[in-house]
């Protein structure tokens, strides 16, 4: 296996050489000589003791399985939460492939760097059609409609209301406003105001740019209140009373060219390995794609402290689901010992 045990060092990696044993999981119906790990890391992954890191990795060697990690970071967020780690004196081995900022991007390991697959770009480009300034523009376009547009009255209630306007002249006056909280140029972010019907809005979206022939991916995310008020004044002004749900929590709306399953598939084609070969976990709405995944025969750990709406997919959801009693990588290696027969 090419898994690298070294911690981040300027984004370098030391080389190692693994050879690789041709060991199928047990317990999975397809025999096959490769295999795929696939983790998401905040709440999932990265809450593994270095313990649970080795026994993860003794998996993965015992399964000749590569090590992906599928997540909403960007490739420097990655390298970032890697130095946390070491601080803490464990090692986040660098994986085979990420899956960065939820599908946007996609990196290889060669020679112990982590590269940009740019295959995977043009891929994305070619069945999406994904041009930012048209999402954009047309986003803007229904903002300003009388059915997204607020009222003078209702702006009058707002005491910083000329603050608002300042820190966002476009959006300032709607219910729907863009914001960037990991900028991409496959992705573009709105916040939500909370009697938005998204079934609506996705729907008008979809009519504007299917005519220009882009194909966008939709997710959505639901921060809580904590989470909102932790955030730089420019989103806090973004996230004001009219826009925000009763409890203080936001909705926000991602108009994306790709999602971790996109990312999943492109490797998966790329070292032919098999659907039934594939085991993945996570823990949040942006894994969402990873469930669905197991339609084509994969499997999915969804872990027992998953967001409300993941774990709902999950229980509607077949055989290739296994629903964790634990949390985080608890849940993991549990999930692993399910699929794998230990």
């Amino acid at each position: 296996m090419k898994i690298n045990l070294n911690i981040t060092t300027q984004n370098q990696y030391k080389k190692q050489t693994r050879y690789k044993e041709n060991i199928t999981f047990k317990g999975l119906s397809t025999p096959a000589i490769k295999s795929m790990f696939v983790f998401d890391l905040d709440g999932a992954l990265a809450t593994a003791s270095q313990k649970q890191f080795d026994f993860i990795l003794s998996k993965a060697k015992e399964t000749n399985s590569d090590i992906i990690y599928a997540t909403g970071r960007t490739l420097k967020e990655f390298f970032h939460l890697q130095d946390k780690m070491f601080s803490a004196n464990k090692v986040l081995p660098a994986p085979d492939y990420l899956i960065a900022n939820n599908g946007q991007f996609l990196y290889k390991n060669i020679g112990g760097q982590l590269l940009e697959e740019l295959d995977y770009q043009k891929l994305l480009i070619n069945k999406s059609n994904y041009n930012r300034e048209h999402v954009t523009e047309a986003m803007r376009k229904i903002s300003q409609t009388d059915k997204y547009r607020y009222t003078p009255e209702q702006l009058a209630t707002l005491k910083n209301l000329n603050e608002v306007k300042d820190s966002d002249p476009v959006f300032y006056n709607s219910k729907i406003t863009y914001y960037e909280w990991n900028p991409s140029k496959n992705m573009a972010e709105y916040f939500l105001a909370h009697d938005v019907i998204l079934k609506e809005l996705k729907k008008e979206l979809n009519q504007i740019l299917l005519k220009k022939g882009i194909k966008v991916k939709f997710r959505e995310n639901y921060y809580t209140k904590p989470i909102m008020d932790a955030c730089n004044k420019s989103i806090l002004l973004q996230s004001n009373s009219l826009r925000r749900h009763p409890d203080g929590s936001m909705t926000a709306l991602f108009l994306c060219a790709a999602d971790k399953a996109d990312g999943i598939d492109y490797i998966r084609k790329k070292r032919g390995i098999l659907n039934s070969e594939i085991i993945m976990a996570g823990n949040d709405d942006n894994d969402i794609p990873m469930a669905k995944f197991t339609q084509n025969g994969s499997k999915f750990i969804c872990l027992a402290d998953s967001s409300k709406k993941l774990i709902d997919y999950c229980k509607s959801m077949s055989g290739n689901i296994f629903l964790s009693v634990e949390n985080g990588a608890n849940g993991i290696i549990e999930g692993l010992k399910h699929f794998l027969k230990y």
